[in-house]
């Protein structure tokens, strides 16, 4: 079947070639990865109070067995971008699929915490490649001009692929248990592995020689690369800015907004998955939206600043008022994934802030920092809990009891407070890469 080329000019005036659809079947493959990653990083967080009792661990060390799935993706993050660059997006996110299959595995047999931390690592490390791979395709069968919008697309699949860890999984969970539930995420994943083999391909005809600009970047070791970044004041203000606006998303939607919402607002274990699942599913109608709408306007920080104002007073009105409806916190949840969308927008801004042979870098420096800061509360939070009071069984699950949330949540609604304050030191770059500005 033949494809037609379609010559595309970006802002930068560069030329790429894209064929009518098959750009979208590349990215969207690579993006599905990261979709399917996704729910299985989440999926703690449905089955914390099971994980609970059978690892026989604290809140404490519920919070530590999540986060150890960002203590090798955190290393990664860096070394990813020049991985892909030098052995190709194909080749090494089919090997990492089979690799999280494997972690799902290893996790699904644990009895200890020491094989379930295993597990978790394998994981963190396999999920590295996902994001940074579907946008290392997205620049490269794709013009510059659309960078905001695949950022926000490939962000969204992250985050309905948290909707599938959140609700989706709780019915697997209570009608299979948590064990059999990441063996069904194993097998998909190794099939998944195939269909990246046999459909990714890492370079379009002809893009290499329109885009002299990949030359540069091959030459620059990762520590040149990484200097040029951090010498740079703007990237330090973006990558606050996306760990304070991402913070009550990893912390409360990717593990303790479940038993939050169960122990401290009295909703069923379905209901409050679902609760969960609706920031995801905001996410995958804002996110679009706002990345697209930003491009459209030619501006970032007004879109910045409005998502992290929101957050503010979503996660503010979720914490602080009382007696809410199960309905009312469906549409809070709601608002909030729908408005999040700023840390995909600091992400577009990493990759104008620095010259186009560090763009990659500075992606993934940004991406580091947002999950440096949204992963650590994870921990802390289950740590407030435990020093707060030690949860109570109730049909042979642990239980907090609703008063002692009030300190540990208070945290996130104050981040997306300070991310409002950072976006006025984060410089306005007009989707226009630092060398193109004037």
């Amino acid at each position: 079947m033949k494809i037609d080329n379609i010559k595309v000019k970006s802002l930068s005036g560069e030329w790429f070639l894209e064929k009518s659809y098959y750009c979208w079947i590349v990215w969207g493959v690579a993006a599905f990865f990261f979709f399917c990653e996704y729910f299985a990083r989440v999926s703690p967080g449905v089955m914390a109070q099971e994980l609970m009792r059978d690892l026989a661990i604290s809140g404490l060390g519920l919070g530590s067995l999540s986060a150890f799935f960002y203590y090798p993706y955190l290393a990664m993050q860096l070394p990813v971008g020049l991985l892909v660059d030098r052995f190709g997006v194909r080749r090494l996110l089919s090997t990492m699929a089979v690799l999280t299959g494997l972690s799902c595995i290893v996790f699904s047999q644990a009895h200890g915490l020491g094989l379930a931390k295993l597990g978790r690592f394998l994981l963190g490390f396999s999920a590295s490649f996902a994001f940074v791979g579907a946008l290392k395709l997205a620049s490269v069968w794709f013009p510059a001009q659309r960078f905001g919008l695949l950022a926000a697309l490939t962000q969204t699949m992250g985050m309905l692929g948290a909707v599938v860890g959140e609700a989706p999984v709780s019915y697997l969970v209570d009608s299979i248990g948590w064990r059999q539930t990441m063996m069904v995420m194993a097998v998909a994943f190794i099939v998944l592995a195939g269909v990246i083999a046999m459909v990714v391909r890492d370079q379009q005809k002809g893009a290499k020689a329109a885009n002299g600009a990949h030359h540069e970047h091959d030459a620059m070791t990762l520590w040149q690369s990484l200097l040029k970044v951090m010498s740079n004041p703007q990237s330090w203000w973006n990558c606050l800015y996306a760990g304070l606006v991402f913070a009550p998303t990893a912390a409360f939607a990717e593990l303790w907004g479940v038993t939050y919402l169960m122990d401290a607002r009295g909703l069923s274990h379905s209901a409050a998955a679902w609760a969960v699942g609706m920031i995801f599913i905001g996410w995958g109608l804002g996110g679009p939206f706002m990345g697209w709408l930003s491009d459209r306007i030619g501006k970032r920080r007004p879109l910045m600043w409005f998502s992290a104002s929101a957050g503010a007073i979503t996660m503010g009105a979720l914490f602080f008022i009382p007696h809410l409806s199960t309905a009312f916190i469906y549409v809070l949840m709601l608002v909030y994934g729908a408005t999040n969308a700023g840390v995909a927008i600091s992400y577009a801004v990493a990759s104008e802030i620095n010259p186009r042979p560090v763009a990659g870098t500075s992606i993934a420096f940004a991406n580091l920092a947002s999950v440096i800061i949204g992963a650590g509360f994870q921990p802390v939070i289950g740590l407030l809990l435990d020093l707060q009071a030690t949860p109570v069984l109730h049909n042979n699950l642990p239980v907090y009891p609703p008063e002692v949330f009030v300190l540990a949540m208070a945290m996130l609604p104050i981040c997306s407070l300070l991310a409002v304050f950072v976006t006025f030191l984060v410089k306005e770059t007009h989707c226009r890469a630092v060398g193109n500005n004037h």
